[in-house]
This record gives C-alpha cells, sequence and structure tokens, in this order.
C-alpha cells in the first residue's frame, strides 16, 4: 500500500496536521508498516505538488505554527481511483533472511540452522503480539470502526504462520541434504 494513498484516505475523513497523520497510521497500520514522520512529510511535500492536498498554515500558542492539509477534490478523485483497483502483483518475496540463507545453507548448515531457530522465535513473538490485539479488538467488540484493523491483523497471523511453517520446511530440507 503506497503511503501516499494512506495519507489520502485519512486525509479524507478530516484535515489534519503531520503529527495527526502520524499517530493515525502507527494506530491503524503500525503493526504492519512503520513509517517514520520524514516519510510523511516528504509524502505530503509531493501530495501538495501533485494538487491532491492543500496545506495551511495555523498559528499555535507559544509554539511553532503548524501545517494542516487537507484532500482536494482531486485527491479524492486519486484515492477512489485506486481504491477501486486489485493489487496488480502478489505480495514480494524480496526478504533479508532468504537471501541470507542461500549464502549460508551450503556453507555451513548449522550457522543455517541456528538463524532459522532465531527466525522462528521472532514470528512467534511476533504472533502473539497479533494475538494480543486480536484480544483487545475483541474486547473492545468488534464494530465498522476497527474492523478492517481486525481483518488486517488475522492477514499478518496468517502470514507469520506461513513463515512459521515454512521454516520448518528449510530445517528439514537442511538436515536431510547436509547429514547433520
Amino acid at each position: 500500500m503506497p503511503v501516499k494513498h494512506a495519507i489520502l484516505g485519512i486525509l479524507k475523513e478530516a484535515p489534519r496536521h503531520g503529527y495527526e497523520l502520524k499517530n493515525i497510521f502507527d494506530e491503524r497500520i503500525g503493526n504492519f508498516w512503520n513509517l517514520n514522520y520524514g516519510q510523511i512529510y516528504t509524502t505530503l511535500d509531493r501530495l501538495e505538488k501533485e494538487d491532491f492536498v492543500s496545506g495551511t498554515e495555523e498559528e499555535q500558542d507559544s509554539r511553532p505554527d503548524k501545517k494542516v492539509y487537507d484532500i482536494s477534490s482531486k485527491g479524492v478523485q486519486e484515492l477512489e481511483r485506486w481504491l477501486q483497483e486489485p493489487a496488480t502483483k502478489p505480495r514480494p518475496l524480496r526478504d533479508e533472511l532468504f537471501i541470507k540463507l542461500l549464502f549460508i545453507s551450503q556453507e555451513n548448515p548449522e550457522l543455517a540452522l541456528r538463524l532459522i531457530e532465531r527466525q522462528t522465535h521472532i514470528y512467534m513473538k511476533q504472533m502473539r503480539e497479533l494475538t494480543e490485539t486480536k484480544y483487545r479488538l475483541s474486547k473492545d467488540g468488534i464494530n465498522r470502526d476497527n474492523m478492517m484493523t481486525d481483518l488486517l491483523t488475522d492477514a499478518a497471523l496468517f502470514h507469520a504462520e506461513a513463515d512459521v511453517r515454512w521454516l520448518g520446511h528449510v530445517e528439514a530440507k537442511i538436515l536431510e541434504y547436509s547429514r547433520i
């Protein structure tokens, strides 16, 4: 999901300044995508140049002025166009772990097995955190406002489970072919 479209989606709800956009993004998408303030502001600059948003300086007492952004009609059209298009490519399999395994599995199967064990622990920790998110959401009650966060959490859980299964498969293959 391009950052620019996430920002347009948030701005469609109400005008916001960069700090608010970052907080809302983190609240809704943070478990799935880390975004820094620099990305927010460079994306806002680009969106403003494309006439998808407009920014207005607002004075603040005893603080520097802040720039509040609002989505333009052109920005709404772009968001609606993007929302209706299916993702044309499946998730890319560009992954740092894949590259590491490619280079260490043949030379040093023991090192590959240790890496797989450590990586599995990371995925298991992620699954625990996601399960806690699911619990919090269900405790508050799934509703129209948080349904998509619940579904995205499901997707992240399914991906983590698949990664753990795949790592088990890799471990079995390394053991089979290296005769450890």
